[in-house]
């Protein structure tokens, strides 16, 4: 599972937009819909429900974000770590 795949399904959640998304983090949509895709795939869970006016969190897919935004700031802390060891 590829970090950016995650940091792609937290920046959904915040947008409720895969095309702002896109534009949000300078990828093309297909790089979203992909990202999401490995990641649904990956859990075996549908994370969003998509419509025309965006997109919206499954009751699971509230559930997964959560722990993937955990996930985030636990990679997040860690690369701060890293600078702290010279």
């Amino acid at each position: 599972m590829k970090i950016f795949f995650l940091e792609v399904v937290r920046a959904i959640a915040e947008l409720h937009s895969f095309s702002e998304t896109a534009a949000a983090l300078n990828c093309s949509q297909s790089n979203i819909s992909y990202a999401v895709s490995e990641v649904e795939k990956y859990f075996g869970k549908k994370i969003f429900l998509r419509n025309r006016r965006g997109c919206q969190l499954t009751i699971e897919g509230e559930s997964v974000v959560k722990k993937i935004s955990n996930i985030i700031d636990i990679i997040e802390t860690i690369k701060k770590m890293r600078s702290w060891a010279v």
